[in-house]
This record gives structure tokens, sequence and C-alpha cells, in this order.
């Protein structure tokens, strides 16, 4: 009996022997396929033969190691309509109930975790910590006396995290989930890397056969415009003739920068204008001339920005620009160029006379740069983009919450510690890893522009007629530069501390100058994102002190490159139960009891003041000045509102209201012009949901200001109308709309993982967004609701082919990956299948093998249903697909 114990006892020793064995082989085996993967996370030794304690339980960095390479992250819905997080044990191994931690982050969903700090999902028996804004983390639930109380994972086994995040969108969910341990290296999940985990449990999205009744616009073959954003007047004659090397581009001394501009895309000779009375054949005149009286004529010229007009005129052998200004003369050579980008005849132009003239001064575009960073190269690349379209203001959001993009040589700590992120809870050297970022920052890829980055995008940008507004957000969205001053501090008085030691002492009060943080408030909120500790002190002398020498330094590095004009201070969206225990800010209240209530007011006037002590003028959100609905707004308060630009981001009747009072307003609506909500509601599409369900380039062309109050869900309201549905206090109607100034396109950058997001989502929407902003069309001024919607419809069918037959071909040409739009079909009558685009001209194709090989579809020739019919829309050089459509699956 003995013997047979021992022996059975020997032959299962074996067998968990030869099980770690075969386990070992399998993940060494593994280490070879993933070889690439593990340099590209830049960690050594990824997969190895994992270590055991005396049990055989995985235990330190192997446990990571397993975890992070064996762990299934998905979003599942099991019953009803709740969706959950649910982990699935892929390996052959056990995972046990502790010693690991995963972090993740998640947008809009987990509220009730971020208000409590920390919650235990007792049936799931682990417990999600909120660390700051979207970052959150999941952990084994303990015992109070500290033992595991979460059952281990076996292998193949699943469990579903009870706490339902709510799920409107792929793009809610992050990719680069990671696994850590007290002391351990963390490791991205092999399940996340570079991509968000699995579902597809969303809200209701377009069918095919929508999109295809969306997309009811006649191709005509060729583009029925021949300059976007369409000119106020074009003249178009019969013939035509072909610009080769041999012209040469003449200029007037003023317009030398635009001369060369011009000859270095044509590829040609520039020469100085010497003046003849008579134009040169072959040659391109940039000249001077007044053309207050070519505009008089039209009955909107008293809107019109003639200081940017032009005047083309393209004869038989010669070609003139005339203009008041420099930056007319590079808005008609951006016109001569569209005309010329033709790809059926390449450098052949038409016999054409252009007027034109912009309906607004500011036709701008916001990048966030702050929450994710997008490189120089690509800002270059922007300004190009905007200067083809006529757009020019760059709106550069460089500080937030989440991150400091500009360097500031006085204060190197804003980019050491606000340009970097990792796995740093306690944020000592880096801020937390949000938007799915990653628990390590490549050190070779700077996150932020150093002051030579910024002086080429300056220059650039001056070249291009655009002027580039840097925003510093504060006092709220100010986390990463209130992080960075606290750990300046930290720093300085270690220094103090060893400098005592030695017998030296630095400046008394050095740690202190630049600190925009009360030790001693103990004020809890959350904020945007469900932010915490994101509001600058405005009761602290050393916050000013900090505003002062940002601004000094913006103004520095402007200098001699593009005079810094226009500094944007934010002041929006400050979280109620700031500063409200902090003991610096009540001994102020204290002593200035008119200040209760009005901390925000006190700050934003003063730092107005030490902007516009450096003779820059300044801009702000709506809300940074108080919403016009406030009992606290008033205009009075404001001795310069002139001297004040608002970008009014809510709806219509608040821009009406700030221009009423004076202030300049631009509009920013984000019901119509914030480019991160997705192109249409389907939950593949890249952006967020909070203002409205999806905002495409046929819904910002759409946009009449005029008549378009605005609302959340794609829907508009008159002025009455909302007034009436909407409840609103002011409708008193645009009285001063000469203080309507412009429009911006915004594009915030939670969901901006990389510069391909970023061009997905600003393309092909910013060519609609430049139309509206620089062309006032007929439909916008009429006179009855039918003779609107019949005319913006007509010129809504020109503009899509415009874009199909030849805008987007030089998107293309500038390197732009813009987005492709899904392609719409129907089954006819007679069981064939008719597909269309958005965008008459674009490349359709279908599939009859599930993607394999593609073939172009002709509109007309419908198709017959066989095969595994697949549709898309391909990029005209092939190289790129929109999301592929099923026919099975609609």
């Amino acid at each position: 009996m003995m013997k047979r114990r021992i022996r059975q006892m020997l032959h299962c020793r074996v067998r968990h022997l030869l099980v770690v064995l075969l386990s070992g082989l399998a993940v060494a085996v593994l280490a070879k396929t993933f070889l690439s993967v593990n340099q590209l996370l830049g960690v050594n030794n990824y997969y190895r033969f994992f270590q055991f304690d005396q049990s055989g339980t995985l235990r330190g960095q192997d446990l990571i190691d397993y975890i992070a390479s064996n762990l299934l992250v998905e979003y599942v819905k099991p019953d009803g309509d709740d969706v959950f997080i649910a982990l699935t044990n892929n390996g052959t191994m056990e995972i046990p109930g502790e010693n690991w931690s995963l972090f993740f982050n998640h947008a809009d969903g987990f509220s009730d975790v971020a208000r409590r700090r920390w919650k235990v999902i007792e049936k799931s028996r682990v417990v999600m910590r909120h660390h700051n804004a979207w970052f959150f983390s999941l952990e084994p639930l303990m015992t109070d006396s500290g033992n595991a109380s979460f059952t281990p994972l076996k292998p193949n086994q699943t469990i579903i995290v009870h706490e339902s995040p709510g799920l409107k969108s792929k793009s809610y969910t992050f990719p680069n989930w990671y696994v850590s341990g007290p002391g351990l290296e963390p490791k991205i999940l092999l399940s996340t890397y570079r991509k968000r985990p699995h579902t597809d449990f969303y809200l209701e999205k377009w069918s095919a056969n929508d999109r295809y009744n969306r997309n009811n616009v006649i191709n005509i073959k060729r583009p029925a415009k021949s300059v976007i954003p369409t000119p106020l007047h074009l003249k178009k004659l019969d013939d035509k003739m072909k610009v080769d090397k041999n012209w040469r581009v003449a200029y007037n001394r003023d317009f030398q920068t635009e001369g060369k501009f011009l000859a270095a895309k044509l590829r040609i000779l520039a020469v100085e204008d010497i003046g003849l009375t008579e134009p040169l054949l072959k040659t391109i005149h940039l000249a001077v001339e007044h053309l207050g009286s070519d505009f008089a004529q039209f009955s909107r010229s008293k809107r019109l920005q003639v200081d940017e007009g032009y005047k083309l005129k393209v004869a038989a052998n010669t070609i003139r620009i005339c203009g008041m200004t420099s930056h007319g003369i590079f808005n008609g050579i951006q016109s001569l160029l569209s005309l010329l980008e033709n790809h059926e005849e390449e450098d052949t132009l038409p016999l054409i006379e252009i007027l034109d003239a912009p309906r607004f001064s500011y036709r701008g575009l916001m990048y966030d740069a702050a929450r994710n960073f997008v490189d120089k190269d690509e800002i270059l690349t922007t300004i190009s983009l905007m200067a083809m379209y006529k757009l020019n203001k760059l709106h550069l959001h460089l500080t937030d919450d989440q991150g400091w993009r500009i360097e500031i040589p006085m204060l190197p700590e804003l980019t050491e510690i606000g340009a970097r992120r990792g796995h740093d809870l306690n944020e000592e050297r880096s801020l937390l890893p949000y938007f799915g970022f990653g628990p390590m920052q490549d050190p070779k890829k700077r996150q932020y522009y150093s002051v030579d980055d910024y002086k080429e995008i300056l220059r650039h940008a001056a070249i291009h007629h655009v002027e580039v507004i840097p925003e510093i957000d504060m006092p709220a969205h100010a986390h990463a530069a209130v992080q960075s001053m606290r750990m300046r501090y930290f720093r300085i008085k270690q220094q103090q501390q060893q400098q005592q030691q030695g017998g030296s002492v630095e400046e008394d009060g050095a740690e202190s100058k630049f600190l925009l943080h009360d030790f001693n408030d103990t004020s809890w909120y959350l904020g945007v994102n469900e932010q915490m500790d994101t509001v600058m002190n405005p009761c602290m002398e050393s916050t000013y002190t900090f505003v002062k020498e940002i601004v000094r330094s913006l103004v520095s590095i402007h200098q001699d490159v593009q005079t810094l004009k226009t500094l944007h201070v934010g002041g929006d969206e400050v979280p109620r139960g700031a500063l409200v225990k902090s003991p610096v800010c009540n001994a102020l209240t204290k002593r200035m009891p008119e200040l209760t209530g009005n901390l925000k007011l006190y700050f934003m006037k003063r730092i107005i003041s030490i902007v516009n002590e450096f003779e820059v003028r300044v801009q702000t959100w709506e809300d940074g000045l108080g919403r016009s609905g406030d009992a606290a707004f008033n205009a009075s308060e404001w001795r310069n509102a002139a001297g004040i630009t608002v970008n009014a981001w809510e709806l219509t009747d608040a821009a009406y209201n700030f221009a009423n009072k004076g202030f300049q307003v631009v509009l920013t609506h984000a019901h119509r012009l914030y480019l991160d909500h997705p192109y249409e509601p389907d939950g593949e599409e890249n952006g967020l949901y909070w203002a409205t369900r999806y905002i495409d380039s046929r819904y910002i062309f759409q946009f009449a200001f005029s008549a378009d109050l605005g609302s959340r869900m794609n829907s508009t309201f008159s002025l009455s109308e909302g007034c009436r549905v909407l409840g609103l206090k002011h409708c008193n109607g645009l009285q001063s709309p000469e203080n309507i100034i412009g429009m911006q396109a915004s594009l915030w950058g939670e969901m901006i993982q990389s510069n391909d997001a970023f061009e997905y989502m600003l393309c092909p929407r910013l060519l609609a967004f430049a139309e509206r902003a620089w062309h006032l069309a007929d439909w916008e001024t009429a006179s009855s609701e039918k003779e609107m919607r019949d005319g913006r419809e007509e010129d809504w069918t020109e503009f899509a082919k415009a874009l199909g037959h030849k805008e987007l071909r030089r998107l293309e040409r500038l390197g732009i990956r813009y987005r492709l739009p899904v392609p719409g079909f129907r089954i006819a009558e007679n069981s064939v299948v008719e597909m269309n685009s958005e965008f008459p001209g674009s490349l359709l194709q279908y599939s009859r093998d599930g993607g394999k090989t593609w073939n172009t579809y002709t509109e007309g020739n419908p198709l017959e249903i066989s095969g595994n019919l697949s549709f898309s829309v391909a990029s005209y050089d092939l190289q790129r697909r929109s999301r592929i459509i099923d026919l099975a699956s609609h």
C-alpha cells in the first residue's frame, strides 16, 4: 500500500513538472513569435520561464508578465442592457487573488466610482479605484485580515466586473491597459496593446440603406465648383490655357514673400516687377490695387473683409492677381493653385475672372495638443492645409489638466513633469497615463514643443498668413501646471535642506514663488472628465507671478517671428466646490467680502490686466466671463469689452448676448463645430457624444447661425422656437452683427491617439467649415424656410461633387489621411445592389470574396447579388479604404 502511494505521489510530481516544463516551452515559443511586439514595448524579458512559490503560485514579476501575456479584456453584455468588463485567463496557469492591479482608462463611465474614490464590487470580489480623470484600476479584494477574498482566476475562466460603465461607442474605451504590482515593472496587456478592448454594444446606428438615402446627390462626373471655398463672384469663359515652366512670377516689392511662395509651388522663376505699363507675356503679376469700388456693387459689401480680398484674372497669356494687402494677394494665390490642380488636365487653367473676399475676419481652427500631443511636423502640415482653404487663425490649446505642451525656459518642470506620462501614481516624475497612453513614455519622443519647434511653427504660419493664438487654460483645466509647480516646490525645498547642511541657503521664498496650490486647502471636487486638483488658486500672489512669467515668455518667443497679438486664457469650466476650504481664499474674502462667490471674476480681471500690460489682446471661452444666463454676468464689469474676444460654444443666444454687450464674438458652437464628435452615429466611429450624436461634413456645411439657435441632438431651433422649447432667458436677437467677427472649428484631443487619428477627425469636415467661414451663401439669408432648404440642398450637391472629384485628391497630394466616407447601398426591386457615396466621384469598390480582392463600382451599373459581397470606398491611390460594410450584416 505504501509503495503504491509513493508511486502515485511521484507520478503526480512528475506530471506537475511536465506541465510546468511544457508551459515554459509554450511561453518560450510565444516569446520568439512576439519578439517584435516585445521590442515595440521597449521591455526586456517580457516572456520567460515563470517562477512559482512553494505552493505553485505565480509571484513577483513573473505574475505581472503572465497576466500581461494572457489576460483578455472585453466589454460584454451577459444579460439585459448593461455592459460590463470581462476578464478571461487565456493561459495555462492560475492568476492568484493578490499582488496585482490592472490599470485602464474609460470615458464618462464610472462616475459613481469617481465620486467615492473607490468602490468594492462585491459580486466580482474586486475593488475599483479612481486615480484621477478617466484613469482607474481594478485589484483583487482583500479581507480585513489581509487575506485574498478574490477567487483565483483559473485557466480559460472569465470574471465579470459587475459595475456597468455604459457604452456609447468603442472610443469611450481606451487601448494599453496594463498590469503592475508593488515594486514591479508595469506591463501592457497584449490583448489591448495599441488597440481598444473588443466590444460591439452601441447605440442605434445608421444602416447602409439610411446612408444611401442621405447620399442623394446625382453624380455629374465633374467638379461643380472650381474653387473651395466658393468665391463671391466668378466668371468663367470657355477657353483654356496651360501654365508651363516658361512662365514666371513678377511681384510688387511689398509682395516678395508671396511671389517667392508661388514661384516655389509652380517651380518657376520669381522676379520683382519693374513697373512696366504693359503686362509681360507668360507672367503671373502680383500687384497692389484698391478694390473698394469693385466690391461696392455687391449688397453684402459692408460686411466683407476687403483687406483680405483679391481679384484674379486669367487671360490668354497672362495672369494678374491684385489686392490691397499681402494677405489678399496670398488668398488669390491659393485660388490660382486650386484652379491649377485638375487631375484630368494638370496645370491647365480656364480663362476666368474672380472677385472675392471673406465674410469673416476670424476663420479659425483649434487643436487641443494638451490632452493628446501631435508633433511639430503635423502642425506644419495643418497650417499648409488651412492656408489652402483660406483659414487664418490657429488656436493652439497648449495646456490642460493632462498636459503642458510648450517649453517655458524659466520653469522647466512644466515640461519635465507636465509633458510626461507614465506609471507614477503620485505624479512625482510624470503625470498619470491618461487617455490610454500606457505606463511608459518613449524617452526619444518629446511630447511638447520646444522653443525652437514653436518658432518654426510661427515662421511657417507667418508665411501662410495664419496667426497662431496660444492658449494657457486657467484657472481651471490646470492640473498639469499645478502639479508641476508643486513638485518644483518640493525640489527646491530639498535643495535648501542640502544647502543648509553645507552652510549656504538659497533665496528665501524661492520654493513658493510660482506655487499654484494652497497646501492647507482641503476642498474636494470633480471637474470635467472627473478631474481632481484642476484649479489654480486665485487667492495666492504666486499664481499671478506664475502667469506673468508665462506671458512674458510667450511674448519673447513670438518676438521677431510672429508678434503675439492675442493670448487665449481659457477661463472655462471651474468646478463647483473648488477653493471652498482654502484658508488663503477664506482670508481674502474675509478681508474683501465683495469677492465672496466672485473669485473667478477677480481672477479673470487680474489676468486680463496682466496680459494687457504686454499689449496683447485677451481671448476666452464664454464661461470665462460668466455665462450670459448667469446672474453674475454683467458687461459693466469689463471696462473694455471690445478688447476681449469670446469663443461662444453653447447655444447661439449666448453668442448674440455677448455680441450685443460689445464683446467680439467667435462662433464656436459645440453642436455644429466640435470635430471631436463622430462623423456618423455608429459605435465604430471615433468621437464623443455629449454635445450631439454626430457632426458630418453636411451638418457643418448647413450651419446658418442667423437661423440656427442649436440644440444637442442634431436638430435645430430658430431663435423664437428655442426660447419657447428650451426656456432660454435671453432672446433679444442679434442687435450688433458687427461684433460677430468669425467662426472656429475645434478639435479636442481626448480621443486623438495618433497623427492619423488627428487627420481622420479633421478632414474632410474642415473643408465644409472653411466654406461656411469664408462664403455667405444666398440661402443663409433666404426669406422663407422652403427657399432656404431648397437652396441649401442645391448648394450642398455642388459642394459634395467638388470634394469627390477634386478636393479629396488635393488632400491626398498633401499627405492628409482624411476619413474616407463609408458607402451606402440598397437592394433595388430587381434584387440588384446599388452603391453611392457622400461625395460623388469617390472611388466606390466592392468585393465578392470577403475583401481579398476589390473591383471598382461604376454608378448606374448595379451589382448582382452573389458571393460574399462587401463594400468600401478606396483612396485614389488605393492605399487606404473606408470601413468595410458587408451585405450580410445589413
